[in-house]
């Protein structure tokens, strides 16, 4: 009978990415960074649940010719005894990994049929991604129906891969259709079942090569299945059945045990000879190595692209611009640093922000989602770009500034709080930055003076004249003199069929406008306010025929709208609108003085230069068979950045659509008794990606 052989183990653990075992070249600086394959046996935890010897001596032999009643030449047969001072009687499972010409042995079926099941377990220590594993026999055959597992707890296995000694038992006791020939797969994740490496022949030194990467469908450029295929802290060895030469089979023969020769059943165990572990860390594709901390004895990656933590899973501390991404071989991700003015060394990813993109990034674009924290210096903000309560930024002083908020100077007498105007882009009715809130009658900067038609600092009582209705100079002086439509005594009141007394307003007071019903009026408090669901909005050409959808905001409801030019120019003329939805259509008397508020920004196309473009927008108001527009108003701005245009909707501003022809009250007033439609035209000379 032909020698035996046993059994030696190596698990070749590589980070895949289709490079064979070979580690791939660095093809140029954009591919992501992998760390070569690395020998982790040595400090792997390894255990098994069966060894040769452990329960006292034991006799064993290798798989030689051998005739029952003849003596043997030159006997193979040996004593295992784990107890033992002699080293070569000696074989735990550790001499699997220890990389000497040394072995582990399970003990041979004589001490019971139950040691056809025996499991070796290697903990890693940590998660690596295995590429190959590779089961060299050494003095037995290779193991005949066995499985290879895998598992991130060392609780829950999955399978690798499927052995059998035929092909029917891979559906008979693993209901896996076989793989004849040598093994290949159809998919990133298949689990297959192959015979291929579980012939008896040869009896010794047989080798189990088994690719978890090669031959797969991503293997150049791993799929996020393949990745998660290949992740394993534990790797378990499940051996189901040794290769007998159906000797067990002559055991139960026998009826009687001692017509059996011995040495036939010692004849057969497992063995492992050596362990050798070739793994490669899990660094996403953002780490060129992953040397082994002596004190910790892990692995950790020496992470780059800004990247941190253990496995490169993390973007480093005021890397948060844009959400972590694993790399590929062929494609780096880098993680961006956050726009914070130099104010804060933290941040963190905010979809919603990126979305509705309010966070500037370090090249000056709206993109991405980095919210700063910390922010220094008394700033605030996204993009610590403000101030906090208490401080401004003073016109034309950059968020860059070392110091770039003041406190503000609120009088507290004549102040409504300590919080002024914080910067240029907050400025209300007309305030500069560091502007306080008055309480009415008191007036400047800080608020520490009387307003007009007021006096007395700091009491501030009332003047003999309105300060709002006369055109006194100073109206605590002299007999009052009344703006165009205002009258009274002290001028405080609108004339009949006039309202909404006004200190700007150079006649006082607005004319009533009632439908030739009435000629009385006062004024109303009910305001409106911000209408944020921008639900209904849609492109249209000035006769209405054409109706295209934009895309919407995600967020519920949306906040903005857009579309991009190529969609435009597709599907709408070259002279396209926004139109508003039934939200600000009908009776809206009320508005009249109010203001029509809204955002814009725009996007360039790729093959343009990233500089300041000039906007012109226009807003038509349709409604009782008349149509009127504002003038075209100019507005440069810079890609991404962001513009509030606030319109006054007062009949001076309008005129007939088309023509120069001034917009009288009645006309205004009809048209906003019953609005039809709102146009909103914002034309730009190059292609654009415009956002509302």
């Amino acid at each position: 009978m032909p020698g035996a052989a046993g059994l030696l183990l190596a698990l070749l653990l590589s980070g895949g990415l289709g490079g064979g075992q070979e580690q791939q070249p660095q093809a140029h600086q954009q591919r992501g960074l992998f760390p070569a394959v690395l020998n982790l046996a040595s400090n792997a935890l390894i255990t098994t649940n069966a060894t040769c010897g452990e329960k006292g001596p034991e006799m064993y032999c290798k798989l030689v010719e051998h005739v029952p009643g003849q003596p043997v030449r030159n006997p193979q047969c040996r004593i295992c005894n784990q107890n033992s001072s002699n080293p070569y009687q000696r074989h735990p499972i550790t001499n699997a990994i220890d990389g000497k010409n040394t072995w582990w042995q399970s003990p041979s079926i004589k001490n019971g049929i139950e040691y056809h099941y025996v499991t070796i377990t290697l903990d890693l220590q940590q998660v690596f991604q295995i590429a190959y594993v590779i089961v060299k026999a050494a003095n037995s055959p290779r193991p005949g129906n066995w499985i290879l597992e895998r598992s991130l707890d060392d609780v829950e296995y999955k399978p690798w891969q499927y052995h059998a000694v035929t092909d029917t038992e891979c559906l008979t006791l693993y209901n896996i259709h076989p793989r004849t020939g040598p093994p290949s797969y159809a998919k990133d994740d298949e689990v297959i079942c192959t015979s291929f490496y579980s012939k008896i022949h040869p009896l010794e030194n047989g080798e189990i090569h088994i690719s978890l990467i090669n031959g797969r469908p991503s293997a150049d450029d791993p799929s996020p299945e393949l990745l998660e295929f290949t992740s394993a802290r534990y790797i378990r060895l499940r051996f189901q059945r040794i290769r007998t030469l159906n000797a067990d089979l002559m055991m139960f023969a026998h009826k009687d045990p001692r017509e059996i020769d011995p040495i036939v059943t010692r004849r057969y165990y497992y063995s492992v000879k050596d362990i050798s572990v070739g793994g490669m860390c899990i660094c996403y594709g953002h780490a060129r190595a992953c040397p082994l901390d002596p004190v910790t004895n892990k692995s950790r990656c020496e992470c780059e692209h800004n990247t941190c933590g253990d496995s490169c899973d993390q973007c480093c501390p005021g890397f948060h611009q844009k959400p972590w991404r694993a790399g590929t071989f062929l494609t780096k991700t880098e993680c961006e640093a956050c726009n914070c003015h130099g104010k804060a060394e933290e941040c963190y990813y905010d979809e919603n922000v990126a979305r509705r993109n309010l966070s500037l990034n370090i090249h000056g674009k709206y993109i991405g989602g980095g919210v700063c924290v910390n922010c220094t210096q008394n700033t605030a903000g996204i993009n610590c770009e403000t101030c906090i309560d208490g401080f401004f930024r003073p016109k034309g002083v950059s968020p860059n500034y070392p110091r770039p908020c003041q406190p503000c100077h609120c009088d507290p007498i004549g102040s409504l709080n300590d919080v002024c105007v914080k910067d240029e882009k907050r400025t209300q009715r007309g305030l500069a930055p560091g502007s306080c809130h008055c309480k009415p009658g008191f007036r400047g900067v800080s608020c520490d003076r009387c307003a007009r038609g007021y006096t007395g600092y700091p009491d501030c009582k009332p003047c003999n004249c309105s300060g709002a209705g006369s055109t006194n100079e100073d109206p605590c002086f002299g007999p009052c003199h009344c703006k165009e439509n205002v009258e009274g005594g002290d001028c405080s009141r609108c004339k009949s069929s006039f309202f909404n007394l006004q200190e700007e307003n150079h006649k006082g007071c607005d004319e009533c406008f009632c439908s030739g019903v009435s000629n009385r009026c006062q004024s109303s408090y009910w305001t409106y306010g911000h209408i944020k669901d921008m639900s209904g909005w849609y492109l249209t050409d000035l006769s209405g025929h054409v109706r295209v959808s934009p895309q919407q905001d995600d967020s519920e409801p949306p906040q903005q709208v857009s579309i991009r030019s190529v969609e435009a120019q597709r599907s709408l003329p070259q002279r396209y609108y926004w139109s508003a939805p039934a939200v600000y259509l009908g009776n809206k008397l009320t508005a009249a003085g109010g203001q029509l508020t809204f955002t814009i920004s725009y996007d360039f196309e790729e093959e343009e230069e990233d500089t300041e473009r000039v906007l012109q927008i226009m807003v038509i108001l349709e409604g009782s068979d008349l149509r009127i527009s504002t003038a075209q108003d100019e507005v440069y701005l810079q890609p991404y950045e962001e513009h509030i245009h606030a319109l006054s909707l007062k009949e001076e501003l309008f005129t007939i659509h088309g023509t120069n022809f001034p917009v009288s009250r009645r006309e205004f007033m009809t048209v906003l008794a019953n609005v039809k439609r709102v146009l909103i035209q914002i034309t730009y000379s190059l292609g654009m990606d415009a956002t509302f």
